[in-house]
């Protein structure tokens, strides 16, 4: 059980520095994520592109 709330944690947490990182390359570090493709704001992390880059 501890292990697998443990990886769940880690997991999030990777995502979170992955998109932080998107939106520093794009250069807005005060964002929390960035579309890989075109550099534009993205409200939530679990995504790595915008609607017009799908």
């Amino acid at each position: 059980m501890f292990e697998s709330q443990y990886n769940d944690e880690m997991e999030a947490e990777v995502k979170r520095l992955e998109a932080k990182m998107r939106a520093i390359n794009a250069g807005h570090p005060e964002w929390i994520n960035a579309c890989v493709a075109c550099g534009c704001e993205l409200a939530d992390i679990n995504t790595d592109r915008c609607a017009q880059c799908l």
